[in-house]
């Protein structure tokens, strides 16, 4: 199998490339700024046996993208798997964000998620699977994270959208929605404030990124091949 991850050198997707190599699959690795961790994971491939190619994308740059995406195919191939992981946040309120944050936002959260989804249901074979990764704050809107829920909520429309759309050519589409993670994207939380938080859930602790990459791997598989257009929690039984 031939599995795309965007974000790839980030917490999450750099986890969830590994666990694709670990079991045998060839990877192709966006990233935007990264190359030394992207790079990193290519030899982790290596070392495996598989095909792991790293591949620098602008999601702000329509075209860009598309010359970079189209250049991927030549040398990858077509993909079985596509996992969009590429996120950013900005923990600010509303009232103190640019629009140039807000499009930055909107550009690595949801635009990524648009433009590789297109492609690769053009590109992949019936059986393709599409797995975005969203989050807890799509669906629950909080104060100083307007530009990232509004961002996330987009992906989870996108993922419901775009299921129906791509269910006749046998691509399944689902979303993975994050708790709190144990991520460098958290790290502006105290050790206290996440033990308060992990201590409202059902289970008192925060989230793994093993946690994200299981959910991942339950859609990548043939046996979620009934299920389209869900968005899957993650979140330790967070209470809505």
């Amino acid at each position: 199998m031939k599995a795309v991850i965007t974000g790839a050198s980030g917490d999450i997707g750099s986890a969830i490339a590994r666990a694709f190599m670990d079991r045998g699959d060839h990877v192709a690795l966006l990233y935007h700024n990264d190359e030394k961790s992207a790079s990193a994971l290519a030899s982790y491939g290596a070392a495996r046996g598989v095909m792991a190619v790293p591949c620098k994308v602008d999601f702000s740059n329509a075209q860009g993208t598309t010359d970079a995406l189209d250049g991927l195919l030549g040398v990858f191939g077509a993909p079985d798997i596509l996992v969009n992981a590429a996120g950013v946040d900005d923990y600010a309120l509303a009232l103190d964000t640019s629009a140039a944050t807000w499009d930055r936002i909107f550009d690595i959260n949801a635009r990524s998620v648009f433009l590789a989804s297109v492609w690769a249901a053009k590109n992949m074979p019936a059986g393709g699977r599409i797995v975005n990764i969203s989050s807890i704050w799509g669906s629950r809107p909080a104060p100083c994270e307007a530009a990232y829920a509004a961002s996330k909520a987009a992906v989870e429309s996108f993922t419901k959208s775009f299921a129906a759309e791509v269910g006749s050519l046998g691509v399944t589409v689902n979303a993975v929605a994050a708790g709190l993670i144990d991520t460098k994207m958290n790290a502006r939380f105290t050790e206290e404030e996440k033990e308060a938080f992990a201590d409202t859930l059902a289970i008192k602790r925060q989230g793994r990124t093993e946690d994200v990459v299981n959910a991942v791997l339950f859609f990548a598989d043939e046996k979620s091949d009934y299920i389209t257009g869900q968005v899957l929690e993650v979140s330790g039984g967070m209470k809505k």
